[in-house]
């Protein structure tokens, strides 16, 4: 389910009646080892579950029981009044697995169907039949091949949806969850954890054996696997290979009891994140901070729930010490929000500031507030695009935009009825990876915790290029690190001068980044060699 707007509706009173029969027995117990299950909702196992009635506008919602007791003590899931129901994961890869289990009991339904919701890569989104019979337990295993498209390597939801029979119809639940087929005793060479640099690698799971990790652009400290810990305590880890270059691969090689099988786990290495986003220098006192954590904000808007999905908040400061997160969105899967469940009295702020980088493929963003006056709930929404009426959006390099209050109060909103914002656009196919930072309300116009590098100008020229750039800028120019789409450092200069020339002559015609660092700040901008 992509591209949704969720709108915070009140709670309705969970009530079961006896209009319909319920189960009184349970599934059958799952008899999968629990290495080889992701669980979702099972007695059984330790699931991943973080929500299971997120509000999708279902005709259920406000109504699920996820400890529904059917009189025996092991729980099972119900939906009410279902016509659809969504339930919200930690984020799991489970591209290793090879089928979905469910166990479903309903005694009005007659057509059921299922999806995980994937936030990765391939197809988003199938709804496959969930085979049932009427008043009794159906146990059901679709293979992940009956998921046309689909590579489950970042699942963040599932959807169940049915029409059929009686609509709004009852159903019941349980034991659902991904698995693979057992390794023999003796045979399993998989790893029970991997780490980089004294943490887990982002995603891991045993069942998966190759690994991208993003680094910040620039980094030239390559990476270390410090730990690698076998799932079978007699295998061998028979070699760890150390990356030797920026982008580079590491690998574990690991070898089974027996002998009879051999896995490689890889950890390819590439510096793609952008550059640290700016910090703010706009007063402490004179802020609603919604996302920042370089201002030093203490006065913070906090929201009790949010919808769609983000891609991760990675910390794009290189120092050991500094913390600088982003949220990095994929706007080609979902976008995001977040919210109250009352209303938040904005009129004292006059600003709404938010900073983002947009990759080359993002030509559109949509910054939405959203005000919800006594039910009423309505969108006011500031988009940048290449040419757009509101703002213009720049692709590879961190903005600062401001936006007056006035504007939204222009189009209809009420600053006394702000409950949500999200981040979006008007569809998957307009942007794909953006990040956003610094995100916060304010009374006096925002700036930069350097004033002068706020209003520093830079110029490169010409661009595209065929033999060299030229950059100046009106604030002395430290060093400049040039590198190409890969992250891939090709040259640095300190030239401590206004005014640079860049050499592109031995150059291969294509993209390439320019971190451009002066006494007060640095910026990231592309250059096209042609």
């Amino acid at each position: 389910m992509k591209k949704i707007t969720f709108l915070l509706l009140s709670a309705v009173l969970l009530s079961y009646g006896s209009s319909y029969a319920q189960p009184t027995t349970n599934a059958p117990i799952p008899t999968n080892a629990a290495g080889d299950v992701i669980s979702i909702y099972s007695d059984s196992f330790t699931s991943v579950a973080t929500n299971f009635d997120p509000n999708w506008n279902q005709s259920g919602f406000g109504q699920v029981n996820s400890t529904f007791d059917p009189g025996t003590g092991n729980l099972v899931l119900a939906y009410p009044n279902f016509n659809y129901q969504g339930t919200e994961l930690a984020t799991q890869n489970a591209s290793g697995m090879e089928f979905l289990h469910v166990d479903v009991w309903t005694s009005t339904a007659t057509n059921l169907k299922v999806s995980p919701i994937n936030n990765g890569t391939g197809v988003a989104e199938i709804l496959v039949d969930v085979p049932v019979v009427q008043g009794q337990w159906s146990s059901v295993n679709i293979p992940k091949s009956a998921f046309t498209g689909m590579t489950w390597d970042a699942v963040f939801q599932i959807k169940f949806d049915g029409t059929g029979g009686t609509t709004p119809s009852t159903i019941y639940l349980d034991n659902i969850y991904f698995w693979k087929t057992a390794t023999p005793a003796g045979a399993d060479a998989s790893l029970s954890n991997l780490q980089v640099n004294g943490a887990t690698v982002p995603g891991f799971s045993a069942s998966v054996t190759n690994y991208l990790y993003e680094l910040v652009v620039g980094t030239t400290v390559i990476p270390q696997i410090t730990s690698a810990t076998a799932t079978d305590s007699n295998a061998t880890i028979t070699s760890i290979t150390q990356a030797t270059t920026l982008p580079g691969t590491a690998m574990v090689l690991v070898t089974s009891q027996d002998g009879t099988v051999t896995k490689s786990y890889t950890v390819t290495f590439v510096p793609s994140l952008p550059n640290p986003s700016p910090t703010p220098g706009t007063p402490n006192a004179q802020v609603l901070n919604i996302y920042s954590d370089t201002g030093g904000y203490t006065n913070n808007w906090t929201p009790n729930y949010a919808f769609g999905t983000f891609s991760g908040k990675p910390d794009l400061d290189l120092s050991a010490e500094g913390v600088n997160e982003a949220i990095k969105m994929n706007f080609a899967v979902a976008g995001y929000g977040e919210g109250t469940t009352l209303v938040t009295n904005i009129s004292n702020y006059q600003w709404l500031h938010f900073d983002y980088f947009a990759d080359s493929n993002s030509n559109e963003i949509r910054f939405i507030v959203i005000g919800n006056n006594n039910g009423a709930v309505n969108e006011y929404v500031y988009e940048l695009t290449p040419n757009g009426s509101n703002g213009t959006l720049v692709q590879g390099s961190w903005q600062s935009v401001n936006v007056p209050l006035s504007f939204f109060e222009g189009i209809g909103f009420n600053k006394a009825n702000f409950f949500q914002f999200k981040l979006g656009t008007t569809s998957d196919l307009v942007s794909d990876i953006v990040y956003f930072d610094n995100i916060y309300f304010s009374v006096v116009e925002p700036f930069l915790k350097t004033d002068r590098f706020g209003q520093t100008a830079f110029n490169a020229y010409p661009n595209p290029a065929q033999n060299e750039w030229n950059v100046t800028a009106t604030q002395t120019i430290t060093s400049i690190r040039l590198s190409d789409v890969t992250g891939k450092q090709i040259r640095t200069l300190q030239p401590n001068d206004t005014n640079v020339v860049i050499d592109a002559s031995d150059l291969s015609n294509g993209i390439y980044f320019a971190n451009i660092v002066t006494e007060n700040g640095s910026k990231t901008v592309k250059l096209v060699k042609n």
